[in-house]
């Protein structure tokens, strides 16, 4: 358990709840207010229906962020990644596999986790793969995707995204090492 209120995981918690989850709530009571007023069409009513879901799930997601900023989770890497996937990738037709073990410190799995996700959302968005693939071993965790990523802007300038360099600097202030190439990325664990 991560007890202590003045620690950055806590902090950044209470600015998530203060701040995105307290407004997607908001959102979703606007949208629960639409769906019920009458004067709407049928094809509106489903149309805002299917937005309210995905805001739920929004919501949840930041909920879920809260709940793990300030708490350890005590499941297997392995379990948790396969729980992210599965939530990201589910309404998508992308497949994926996590196989092997790691014998990770508590305190590294949330940022390996949040890695892992934002090269799933990568994979889900940009890449045009089918399946995702992630093992784990004691020495690395790679993962791969079957789809391939545009490397270069139209004015040839290197494409990186604020998600990817966050991913770089999460995986710095850990001390593990990645390489990429391609649509595959190795993170080093020794």
């Amino acid at each position: 358990m991560n007890s202590s209120p003045n620690s950055e995981r806590s902090r950044l918690a209470r600015e998530l709840h203060d701040g995105l989850a307290q407004e997607l709530s908001a959102i979703g009571y606007q949208l629960d207010s639409l769906i019920g007023d009458e004067l709407i069409t049928h094809s509106a009513r489903q149309n805002l229906r299917k937005v309210r879901f995905s805001i739920s799930g929004v919501t949840d997601q930041v909920r879920d962020e809260i709940y793990n900023l300030r708490n350890e989770d005590p499941q297997e890497l392995s379990e948790i990644i396969k729980q992210q996937l599965a939530t990201l990738l589910s309404n998508s037709e992308i497949l994926f596999e996590v196989t092997g073990r790691t014998n990770l410190a508590s305190a590294h799995k949330y940022e390996i986790t949040r890695c892992i996700r934002e090269l799933a959302l990568n994979s889900r968005t940009h890449s045009g793969c089918s399946k995702i693939t992630v093992e784990l071993s004691d020495d690395a965790i790679r993962y791969e995707d079957d789809g391939s990523f545009a490397t270069k802007l139209e004015n040839n300038q290197n494409r990186i995204s604020y998600g990817l360099t966050g991913l770089f600097e999460r995986l710095e202030k850990t001390g593990f090492k990645v390489s990429v190439e391609n649509s595959r990325y190795e993170i080093s664990l020794k």
